[in-house]
């Protein structure tokens, strides 16, 4: 097992302190629920509608901290060093984007050659073809 590096950690850290607050929010939810669904002192109390309510209080209370605590934590240091996928992946979509640019440069050129030998124009280098036969077809 990887040893703790800070050691014993305090009470607002761990899970206690969200489970111990999403309880005491849920308690309160469930009795005054229990409290004011009798509907008067004459009443039984309603424990049905106070163990609901402390469900729920308990429940909503635990996800509201849970979500917070999440959205202030910092990342580790470890995660923002070495490379990363994101900057690999991106100096690939480069390289690759390079590739596909030279690609259709090289498409582009070998269709104009091709077009300019269908016409009949001379090649770089060539000796125009006038009022010649072209025996290279």
């Amino acid at each position: 097992m990887a040893e703790d590096d800070k050691g014993r950690r305090s009470l607002l850290e761990t899970v206690k302190a969200p489970l111990i607050f999403s309880f005491a929010m849920g308690f309160v939810a469930g009795f005054v629920t229990l409290i004011t669904s009798s509907g008067g002192t004459e009443n039984p109390a309603r424990l049905d509608l106070g163990l609901i309510a402390f469900g729920i209080g308990f429940i909503a209370t635990l996800l509201v901290i849970s979500m917070l605590h999440l959205a202030s934590r910092d990342n580790p240091e470890h995660l923002s060093e070495g490379s990363g996928v994101n900057r690999n992946s991106e100096e690939l979509y480069r390289q690759q984007v390079a590739t596909r640019r030279e690609k259709a440069r090289r498409k582009k050129a070998d269709e104009a050659a091709q077009a300019r030998r269908d016409a009949g124009e001379p090649e770089d280098g060539d000796e125009p073809t006038y009022g010649r036969r072209d025996d290279r077809r």
